[in-house]
Parts: C-alpha cells; structure tokens; sequence
C-alpha cells in the first residue's frame, strides 16, 4: 500500500499515528509525511525540521514533505486544500491518516477539514488524536502497536525541542501519559496498547489489505 500521513506540525504525526505507520513499513508499504507548518511558533523551525528529518528516518518513509503553511494560521480553505491535494497528486496514497477535526488546537481541527476536501477521492481515510482532542472524539478502529510501542517512544524522544511543553515537560508523567493513552485505547480494544482512529471512509474492493496486518 502507499499511505500517506499527514500533520500540521512537527511531531503531530509521530503521537497520533507513529506506532501504525511502523507496522505498515513492517508490511512492506510506502511511507509519505505531509507536514503543513515547520511549528515555528513552539522553536526555532531549522531545528524542528531537522528532528522531522530524523524521525522520517528513523519510520523509513518514502518520501517527506513540508506545505510551508504559517503555524498557528492553518485554516481549512483552498490554500491549505490546495497543498495537501498536491502532495496526494505526487504520492497517490490508498491510505491517509490526518487529524481528528475534533481538537482544541485550531491548526490540527483545520488540517482535518481540509483533508477532508482535498482528498474527497481516497477510499480509505483515518483521523488520529493528539494531546489537545475533545473528550469526544470517537475512534471506530484500533491498531494493535504491542510489537511497535517502543520504536514509537524512541521516535518521539526526538523531537527535544518541544522539552518545554506542559505535556513534555513533565517528563516520565509525559511518558507515562503516552503509555496511558496507548494502554487506554488497547484495553478498549482487548489489546495490551493500540492507537485509535475515527474513521471518515473506508471503501473496501478487490482483496487488498483493509489496514496493515501482521505477515508471515
């Protein structure tokens, strides 16, 4: 599968979906990152994009792509639709994971809805959570990442930048917090830890693989 994933800053990708988009590596597929914005309101933004540069290493993708949007100023309309339908021109993913549209932050909420036009044509999309989603946001699928969780931590220890965060900068209550939410999200799925999506459309044809699964 080519699967594409995509985030309105640094780091967004890696909380919400990091853990499945190992296991679709693991699974042979092609890797594509969107980041919008280069989070220059939470760090110096060379630096941010060189720890996005170490964690696309790190997943392995196929290929990683910045939108040059403003952080703090992504909206849903046609530039931002505009960006994210270029890169789903050049990466032509059967799979896209964005965020939920059911967040605090307004940049997550926006790249959301935007997603939601710009790939009006994909057959399979997923919207994962961050630390700022609503209480109601409702995931319908659940990842099995027993096998990746720990990849997932190291990949996350390498955005030091954003160290001084409220949720980062509580140090093991922030890794604790991750291992938490992953806990959480398994024991709703009768699994050790997971990650959990909304899902917006799933389109099932042929005998393609559905989501990434565990090969022999």
């Amino acid at each position: 599968m080519r699967v594409l994933a995509i985030g309105a800053h640094p780091d967004d990708i890696e909380l919400g979906c990091a853990g499945t988009l190992i296991k679709h590596r693991e699974n042979g597929d092609e890797l594509f990152l969107l980041i919008l914005t280069k989070g220059e309101a939470s760090g110096d933004p060379k630096t941010r994009e060189k720890e996005c540069f170490a964690s696309a290493k790190l997943l392995d993708v196929q290929d990683l792509f910045f939108g040059g949007l403003r952080d703090t100023r992504v909206d849903d309309g046609f530039e931002t639709i505009m960006e994210i339908e270029k890169i789903i021109t050049q990466a032509r993913p059967e799979i896209i994971y964005t965020h939920s549209v059911k967040d605090t932050h307004q940049d997550h909420r926006n790249t959301g809805y935007a997603t939601l036009s710009a790939a009006r044509r994909c057959k399979k999309i997923l919207m994962y959570e961050s630390p700022t989603t609503f209480q109601e946001f409702s995931p319908h699928v659940f990842v099995d990442i027993k096998s990746q969780f720990e990849r997932k931590k190291e990949i996350m220890h390498l955005f030091k930048s954003q160290s001084n965060k409220q949720w980062w900068s509580m140090g093991r209550r922030a890794a604790l917090a991750l291992e938490g939410l992953a806990s959480y999200r398994g024991f709703q799925a009768g699994l050790e830890v997971a990650e959990a999506f909304e899902m917006v459309r799933l389109v099932i044809t042929g005998d393609e693989p559905i989501l990434p699964s565990k090969r022999s």
